[in-house]
């Protein structure tokens, strides 16, 4: 009984030593790795001289860029591409300040306030401050808008034209370190004289040479035999050709989302059951918003912008409330109304004054409407001060650098509010209008010619799969993954029901395109945790569903062996050739033999090629061959060259005349270094992302 006690009074404190002990085992086991020590990398996006890029880190700074462009552009969200070249962006930007900093505080290279003033305001503006404030038509800037928008930075509520500029000032300092950096590369750079001397020559020796070729292919590669050991022999002694980076090969199956034949039956019932709705509909525009796949914009039409043949010609012969239809078009069915008709300019040419009406509370709201309010009535009272008033006032920065000028724009490039205004006022009208980007005072300066438009209202209902057809496919999708979970049995499949396999080679860990997937990302991310050989589950891209087959795994290093096995054997197959077409070619070759002899002897076709330097490319017919270039460039005038292995077969030639021409050494050591100086700045800068042991991680994140 005392012992029953003793562990009665002691429970509380064992069971919450053993939670205890399971809580640390829990937390342990999240921040160690496989080795048994910290895991970082669980939270690290890339490794960059050693130092540690988090994750966090990274996202800040794309976050911050997918804002400054949210609010520039004036959306809400940015596209997938758009996203990606942003992170391409930052990481770019992340690469040079880890790389470059180092050496620019190595160097003691600096920007100095009065160089950065320099290139923002003075007399030697970056090229960024001209493309965003110049003037399209003379490409010149007025630095004193320059100065204007800089003193008005403080006047904007919401910071954005100060993220904006602190954004553009940065990138401006890092463009003219990178610069002073490049230029001190290239300053370093000379050619000697002996080097000068020795390309001189090279290039003023023309040789005019007669040559012989029997390709490899004339010889069967069964006629040639290879062991095994000279197959190792062969790698072992070339081992870095075979040297590589990370990559996959994945064949995959695609099965399309389309509409089935009983899709196309119910959209086209639905049509017909709402045809009499909406042809007496009292506002077709906002019956079609209310059921049409695509909105109705209420815009005018000129002869021949409706895109639907038939409706454009009906249109423009119809009377307002007629309709047409229903048709089928591509992959939907329509039925059109005609809503309007009018005489309106083709284009207009205005100005405007934007105010952001994108604030935090109602008191903000209605203190940018009073102050456009009282913009409107002073430029009404004095238009001269409209440009003025742009300049200083405008959250446009595109047009108030123009003094608010649009120029001319056809209908339907604005927003609807603004549009309209423009299109349906009369030339001279200032008026104040709200859209989505805030208020617009807007003065209409010309327009274009009438013609005859249309309004028509399109009822649309777009084909598309139905639930029970997406089911239907992907059933039959997840069945061809489950019942072929092996390569073998993923290609009989596929050669059973007669499917189009299709191929996706050399896969990068980072790569987001394959050709005809939409944004195949996972896919490729899939390819790089599984085994070779793995069937994948079933992805969706897209309109597509796609199961994929891991058929070549090449990881980084040395290619193994046995992946490059037929490679390496056609090379000794080769070089096989390469002896015994040479020995046939010296057994032709006898002595004060020309290259014709040879060529009757062998049956072959001399072939004629001048002007042979050491610095040429290629021979006629043949292609690029380094090796008979060099032979033609060395041999003495009237000899026969001895057999040459090339790249597309052994060569025989010999050199008919030689032409010496006049090169100027101190031009040709010009020419040397400016080759010199094109490749510093990007040779310079790979070699120290070298030299910094980049470890890039972004692919286990996005």
């Amino acid at each position: 009984m005392a012992t029953l006690e003793k562990l009665r009074n002691r429970a509380g404190t064992l069971v919450a030593v053993v939670i205890g002990l399971a809580l640390l085992a829990f937390i342990l086991g999240d921040l160690l790795g496989s080795g048994g020590s910290f895991n970082r990398n669980q939270f690290e996006i890339a490794e960059i001289s050693g130092k540690s890029i988090p994750y966090q880190v990274y996202q800040q700074r794309v976050d911050h860029v997918v804002e400054l462009n949210k609010a520039s552009r004036r959306v809400s969200a940015l596209d997938e591409q758009t996203t990606e070249n942003i992170r391409e962006e930052v990481w770019n930007q992340l690469l040079q300040e880890y790389v470059l900093s180092p050496r620019y505080k190595e160097l003691g290279i600096t920007i100095s306030p009065d160089e950065l003033f320099d290139m923002v305001q003075g007399n030697n503006l970056h090229p960024i401050i001209r493309q965003e404030f110049g003037n399209p038509q003379t490409g010149e800037v007025d630095v004193a808008m320059v100065d204007q928008f800089l003193r008005n930075l403080d006047s904007d509520p919401s910071g954005f034209q100060r993220s904006i500029w602190l954004y553009l000032e940065d990138i401006i300092i890092k463009d003219r370190l990178f610069t002073k950096y490049s230029n001190l590369v290239r300053k370093g750079l000379y050619v000697t004289d002996i080097h000068a001397q020795q390309s001189a020559s090279e290039r003023s020796s023309l040789a005019d040479i007669s040559f012989i070729v029997e390709r490899y292919s004339s010889i069967n590669d069964s006629l040639v035999s290879v062991s095994s050991k000279e197959i190792k022999s062969y790698y072992k002694e070339n081992i870095e050709k075979y040297k590589q980076s990370a990559s996959r090969d994945v064949e995959y199956v695609v099965f399309p989302i389309n509409p089935s034949p009983n899709d196309y039956e119910l959209a086209e019932e639905w049509i017909n059951e709402i045809q009499k709705d909406f042809e007496e509909a009292s506002d077709a525009g906002q019956f079609a918003n209310l059921n049409s796949d695509v909105p109705y914009e209420g815009k005018f039409f000129k002869k021949g912008e409706i895109s639907n043949k038939e409706i454009n010609t009906w249109a423009f012969n119809a009377k307002v409330g007629d309709s047409f239809g229903p048709i089928f078009d591509g992959d939907s069915y329509i039925i059109a109304r005609l809503v309007d008709v009018d005489f309106l300019p083709d284009s207009v040419k205005a100005r405007h004054i934007l105010l952001s009406s994108n604030v935090q509370s109602q008191e903000e709201y209605d203190a940018v409407k009073a102050k456009a309010d009282s913009i409107l009535k002073i430029v009404k009272r004095n238009r001269n001060s409209f440009a003025q008033l742009a300049t200083d006032f405008s959250e446009d920065p595109g047009s108030a650098v123009q003094g608010g000028d649009l120029g001319w724009f056809p209908e339907g490039a604005m927003v609807q509010p603004f549009n309209d205004a423009c299109f349906n006022g009369e030339k001279g009208d200032i008026v104040l209008v709200e859209s989505q980007f805030g208020f617009h005072i807007i003065e209409i300066q010309e327009k274009g010619n009438l013609a005859k438009k249309v309004q028509v209202a399109q009822l649309v209902r777009n084909v598309i799969p139905s639930s029970k057809t997406y089911q239907n496919i992907y059933q039959q999708a997840s069945a061809f993954a489950g019942l072929n979970n092996t390569y073998e049995k993923f290609n009989a499949a596929v050669i059973e029901k007669k499917l189009n396999k299709r191929l996706a080679s050399n896969l990068r860990e980072s790569d987001k395109r394959i050709a005809g997937l939409e944004n195949p990302r996972e896919m490729v991310r899939w390819a790089y945790k599984e085994d070779v050989n793995a069937v994948s589950p079933v992805f969706e891209f897209g309109d597509n569903f796609v199961v994929a087959a891991l058929k070549e795994v090449r990881k980084e290093g040395f290619a193994p062996l046995a992946q490059v096995q037929q490679e390496v054997k056609n090379q000794v197959i080769k070089q096989k050739k390469a002896q015994m077409l040479k020995d046939k070619f010296s057994e032709a070759m006898e002595e004060g033999a020309t290259v014709n002899d040879v060529a009757n002897k062998l049956s072959l076709q001399v072939h004629d090629a001048p002007g042979i330097s050491f610095s040429s490319f290629s021979l006629p017919t043949v292609g690029f061959e380094p090796a008979v270039i060099a032979a033609a460039s060395t041999v003495p005038e009237g000899e026969l060259a001895l057999p040459i292995e090339g790249n597309a077969g052994v060569f025989a030639l010999t050199v008919n005349a030689i032409n010496v021409q006049e090169v100027d050494k101190a031009a040709e050591e010009q020419r040397i270094l400016n080759i010199y100086q094109q490749r510093a700045t990007r040779e310079s800068y790979e070699a120290l992302k070298e030299e910094a042991e980049i470890v890039d991680r972004r692919s286990k994140f996005f």
